[in-house]
């Protein structure tokens, strides 16, 4: 009998949502959240947005990308990502990520939880980078694989 080498590949029912607000700078940033976006697609159903300032979230838990927001190591961000997938009340878990001119006030007042990358002031592409990277991470160590090297 083969033992699998990995927790088995379930989707997640919640949809994941990844917004970023403000166009992207360059190609390459784009490229690369585009790169980790994909990624994560075996785990859970997704959406990617790039929106102008004027967004309003559909209902679900929303997560703002703050300079004062919670820190999070990668390993407390996967316990945390599955404690709101493992929420049977959540269906829509929306990450949204600032532009250049960080987050409207409206949104942040909305906001279920202010997730901070760095205490440091971030661009807003960079941001949006990580935090997909960051997503797709998690979902490793929730899955136990090796892409992470603790």
């Amino acid at each position: 009998m083969v033992t699998p080498r990995f927790k088995k590949l379930k989707k997640v029912l919640v949809k994941l949502c990844v917004i970023k607000i403000g166009r992207p700078a360059t190609p390459e940033a784009k490229t690369l959240a585009h790169l980790y976006l994909q990624r994560m697609k075996p785990f859970t159903a997704l959406e990617s947005l790039e929106v102008k300032d004027a967004w309003k979230p559909e209902p679900g838990f929303l997560v703002t990308l703050e300079e004062k927001g919670k820190s999070l190591s990668s390993q407390t961000l996967a316990k945390q990502l599955q404690k709101w997938i493992d929420d049977p009340g959540l269906k829509r878990l929306n990450f949204v990520i600032g532009g250049p001119y960080g987050l409207p006030a409206e949104l942040t007042a909305q906001s279920n939880f202010s997730w901070s990358l760095s205490a440091a002031t971030l661009p807003s592409d960079l941001a949006w980078v990580l935090a997909c990277e960051q997503l797709y991470r998690a979902f490793t160590l929730l899955k136990g694989m090796p892409y992470h090297h603790a």
